[in-house]
């Protein structure tokens, strides 16, 4: 199913203490770009819907509509620091038609 590295689970544990400590679920949603073959990642804290699945990878309870789970079926989510003090949620997904594999 889907997987977090230690980082993105790091991150996401900090924004759930950041709240309070009380979180709803992550919910993983995917949408196909419009001007792209590609697809847009959205992350966000949720209710569980009725037509949804609930995992729990690394402590984090994640969420995602039974209608994508072929999409993020071996997804990894990572977090990265960028130049500076920019950093973000990387999503590397091997069904995403414009996913490159990283070369050894």
């Amino acid at each position: 199913m889907i997987k977090l590295t230690e980082d993105a689970a790091r991150q996401i544990t900090a924004q759930i203490k950041a709240s309070g400590g009380e979180a709803d679920p992550l919910r993983i949603a995917v949408t196909q770009h419009t001007n792209h073959k590609g697809f847009q990642y959205l992350m966000g804290f949720d209710k569980k819907n009725d037509n949804d699945s609930i995992y729990d990878v690394r402590g984090i309870k994640l969420i995602v509509h039974t209608d994508l789970l072929d999409v993020v079926n071996g997804m990894e989510i990572d977090f990265v620091e960028i130049e500076g003090e920019d950093s973000q949620f990387i999503f590397k997904n091997p069904n995403d038609p414009t996913y490159q594999a990283p070369t050894e």
